[in-house]
């Protein structure tokens, strides 16, 4: 038996690898959903010239000329624009796309700027919030009533579109994917490179063996110990008995959350591993697993000691 058909054998590998392509495919997905508004369909907009209260549609304005900033409300900035009858509209102008406007202007009167021609916007047609009519109002100096007159109740949101909201949800659901694809990833080549440095002068019979163990064994034993080997079917490693020259007991975080204690294992590869028991901080079990070492191994290095550090640099030093 080959390395390759082995490994295939250890299921927390194949599963680790398998989970990341699935979630990293996924969050290509999810991102494509998410990014979907730079391709919303511009010939579903309505032209907003004349409808300043079609409140919720997707719309596209033709600008002649636009003012400077009127007020900023939380991260948006409030522009004036004019279309070519001279009517106003209060947009929402992100700082990206008030620059290419402004790379377009033809000319400057005063605080008004015009183009050669005219420059499309798209966007929502949304309410305009109370607190944003006050702050426009302050800027002009006129009543609610003349905003209502001047400018309706209805501001042009250019940062959005008709998939916004359910870009943002898609985008969400891209970071959580992709989270747990690298975390997926991060284990299988936790295991990959291990397994593979560990027993890259391993024969074929060897492996053999090692699948044999497996094979008697109960399927829900996640660490076999044979004559020359342990295998740990829960993070997918094989080692010799002979390789190893250093154990110590550890305790496991996960993203700051105390997972258990497991006996680590130090190989004469310079390789790290840990053996879980079965049941959580299982003092009898993690003394069996250390036993089941030390009786095949009673000359190595225990504990976990600057001193036993030190010997175990010397020793795989190369």
């Amino acid at each position: 038996m080959d390395i390759q058909t082995f490994k295939k054998k250890l299921i927390q590998n194949k599963v680790s690898k398998t989970v990341s392509f699935v979630l990293t495919a996924l969050t290509v997905v999810f991102l494509i959903l998410g990014l979907s508004s730079l391709w919303a369909d511009k010939d579903e907009a309505m032209n907003l010239a004349g409808r300043k209260g079609a409140e919720g549609s997707y719309a596209y304005l033709d600008v002649i000329a636009f003012e400077d900033w009127v007020c900023k409300y939380g991260d948006d900035t409030y522009y004036t624009l004019y279309d070519e009858s001279g009517e106003a509209y209060l947009a929402v102008i992100s700082d990206r796309e008030m620059k290419k406007m402004t790379e377009k202007e033809a000319r400057k009167e005063d605080y008004i700027h015009y183009f050669d021609g005219s420059y499309r916007l798209y966007g929502l047609v949304k309410w305009t919030d109370a607190e944003v009519i006050s702050l426009a109002r302050q800027a002009y100096d006129i009543s609610n009533k003349e905003f209502k007159q001047h400018f309706g109740s209805c501001c042009f949101n250019t940062t959005e579109n008709p998939r916004t909201e359910s870009d943002a949800m898609w985008q969400v659901f891209a970071l959580f994917a992709g989270i747990f694809a690298a975390v997926a990833f991060i284990i299988w080549i936790g295991q990959e490179i291990p397994f593979n440095r560990e027993c890259r002068d391993y024969g074929e019979e060897e492996f053999a063996e090692a699948a044999r163990m497996m094979d008697e064994a109960d399927p829900k034993q996640k660490l076999i110990f044979g004559e020359k080997y342990i295998v740990n079917r829960n993070m997918g490693s094989l080692v010799r008995y002979e390789d190893i020259l250093w154990i110590h007991l550890v305790q496991t975080y996960m993203n700051g959350v105390y997972m258990g204690k497991s006996v680590g294992i130090h190989t004469r590869n310079r390789n790290y591993f840990k053996l879980a028991p079965n049941r959580k901080d299982s003092g009898e079990e993690l003394r069996e697993i250390q036993d089941r070492i030390l009786e095949k191994r009673p000359d190595i290095l225990i504990g976990y000691t600057k001193e036993n550090q030190k010997e175990y640099d010397s020793l795989t030093r190369s």
